[in-house]
């Protein structure tokens, strides 16, 4: 089996689990396929505290932005959370790719000149990334998409050895063994592989157990 997203699958199982282990999660998440694109919305919540619904009406149009604070206390609170989740890396590194990639597209168009376009690179590259409703959107936005791949992996490593075959690591296969996930089985997965296993989906997780035997 493939897996094309633009990110590769190591960037977006730590993504997942920094963003968690932040204390951030997604609520009331759903999405639904139409003719023109997912309708689709998603909450994004620090501890107990819903900070902004993003939503889609899968009509093609633009994502959309609701906050919830209501007071200028709420506000600032929501603003610090925000700024916190931002500084982590591996969402830093995702929202950066966001904004190259818009970038990229303004200097292809002619929006934007070869100077400016070469100074916003450089300038995105060195700070944190700024929580705008644009960034907010795409982030949570990848983080609903990727979070269903990433938590069907986290199931099937319970029971099996999933293995996989990098292309740039952007483009990967992964393969699934109906093994327990041992040392004994991994070197039997080796041996029985024709191709080199870049790694096992089970250490992007720390969830090697070593101990186990055959």
């Amino acid at each position: 089996m493939s897996y094309t997203e633009n990110n590769s699958l190591k960037q977006d199982i730590a993504l997942v689990l920094a963003f968690a282990a932040a204390g951030f999660k997604l609520t009331d998440s759903k999405s639904v396929e139409t003719h023109d694109g997912a309708a689709w919305h998603a909450t994004l919540t620090h501890g107990r505290t819903k900070i902004v619904t993003v939503s889609n009406g899968g009509f093609g149009g633009p994502d959309e932005s609701q906050f919830h604070a209501t007071t200028e206390a709420a506000k600032a609170a929501d603003k610090a959370s925000l700024e916190k989740l931002f500084a982590v890396p591996e969402v830093a590194e995702a929202v950066r790719g966001h904004m190259l990639f818009n970038l990229d597209l303004e200097h292809q168009y002619n929006k934007v000149s070869d100077s400016d376009y070469h100074a916003a690179k450089a300038d995105i590259a060195a700070r944190v990334p700024v929580p705008t409703a644009d960034n907010i959107e795409f982030l949570v936005g990848r983080i609903a998409d990727v979070t269903k791949a990433v938590n069907s992996f986290k199931r099937a490593i319970k029971t099996k050895l999933l293995v996989v075959f990098e292309g740039g690591d952007e483009k990967c296969e992964y393969i699934t063994y109906k093994l327990a996930d041992t040392p004994a089985n991994r070197e039997r997965v080796r041996a029985h592989e024709k191709r080199k296993i870049d790694y096992f989906i089970a250490d992007l997780f720390g969830a090697t157990d070593e101990s186990k035997g055959a």
